[in-house]
């Protein structure tokens, strides 16, 4: 269904001001909702639209499935890899490893894939739900054996050889998505001036996605927030490496970025806490964060001989009338 013409109306004041960067985060947040009918299930769009209408933890979405299939894979690493241990077909599984087993797929090499096991993705996920049942009591996987031939084995023990961390998505994603929604729907903008406030426009995405929450199976919990790909970066001097070797890097904070963080669970281990990129972007944190964030700080003695800079983030983040990024307490302290 097409937005009606009372609907358009409404929109372009709000669409006004964003291309003339008279906008808040307030607008962003606006324009979003009111798209999210128009945008397909499987885009980030309607991920952003799903943020903004929904305040509790999120049980869904690219960014959870991100989630979920890093800290399976961990969870596989600490169980069976580092412990030596082959997974055994013959018994139950945990549903874990039947995740993995689809999540790992999507996420492998398809044309190594059709290469040396001549399955695609789709036919290899196809096969795998074909050929485990799931024990409605206890929550578990078996294999039926007679489906379980070598073929299909060898590609399992492929797509779960590798440890995969890819971000959910990037935000030029979502950006895509927002225009060509508003060219289905009809709806008049410049997109040359609408192109000039794009880092503006991530940047209230980025805020708005910091501090959400996730639920994941087996009672897990997850979050995100601001950060950058580098935690601090040296001024001057060298740090000392896990190996006892001195190395003047990071020099760089690199870019801004959703992380995701995460408690893995594992049968014989004590809990691990994960981090992960989970929404990428190309922006310069020196460049859209207030200068107030920065910190420097001489390391301490055991780190080595240099100067850190560091950036304040806190879990809720927000941005100030000059659209830098600020810290939301900072706000309405």
């Amino acid at each position: 269904m097409p937005l009606l013409l009372k609907e358009l109306a409404k929109l372009k004041p709000t669409i006004e001001q964003i291309q003339a960067g008279g906008f808040d985060a307030g607008d962003i947040d606006k324009l979003i909702i009111w798209l999210r009918p128009y945008a397909g299930k499987e885009t980030v769009l309607y991920e952003m639209a799903n943020y903004v209408a929904h305040s509790d933890a999120r049980d869904r979405g690219p960014a959870r499935e991100s989630i979920e299939y890093f800290v399976d894979a961990i969870r596989h690493f600490r169980e069976y890899v580092s412990e030596k241990r082959p997974i055994d077909l013959s018994g139950p599984l945990p549903a874990y490893i039947y995740r993995l087993f689809i999540s790992q797929t999507r996420l492998a090499d398809e044309a190594r894939l059709k290469a040396e096991h001549r399955l695609s993705r789709d036919t290899l996920i196809g096969k795998i739900r074909k050929s485990f049942t799931r024990n409605e009591k206890d929550g578990t996987y078996s294999a039926q054996a007679h489906k379980m031939g070598t073929g299909l084995l060898g590609a399992l023990q492929f797509v779960i050889s590798f440890i995969h961390a890819r971000e959910a998505f990037h935000v030029r994603d979502f950006h895509k998505d927002l225009k060509d929604v508003m060219r289905a729907q009809k709806i008049d903008f410049d997109e040359a001036a609408w192109d000039g406030q794009s880092d503006r426009i991530s940047l209230a995405v980025l805020c708005l996605v910091s501090n959400t929450e996730f639920t994941l199976p087996e009672k897990g919990r997850a979050n995100c927030r601001l950060d950058t790909e580098s935690h601090y970066r040296l001024l001057s001097g060298q740090r000392r490496l896990p190996d006892g070797t001195m190395s003047s890097e990071p020099t760089s904070f690199g870019r801004l970025m959703i992380r995701g963080e995460a408690t893995v669970s594992s049968a014989n281990e004590a809990p691990l806490r994960v981090s992960f990129p989970l929404i990428a972007t190309d922006l310069d944190p020196h460049e859209h964060c207030d200068p107030n964030l920065f910190r420097r700080y001489r390391a301490p003695d055991d780190f080595g001989d240099c100067e850190l800079e560091d950036i304040d983030f806190a879990p809720d983040m927000a941005l100030s009338n000059d659209f830098k990024i600020v810290r939301a307490d900072s706000l309405v302290g």
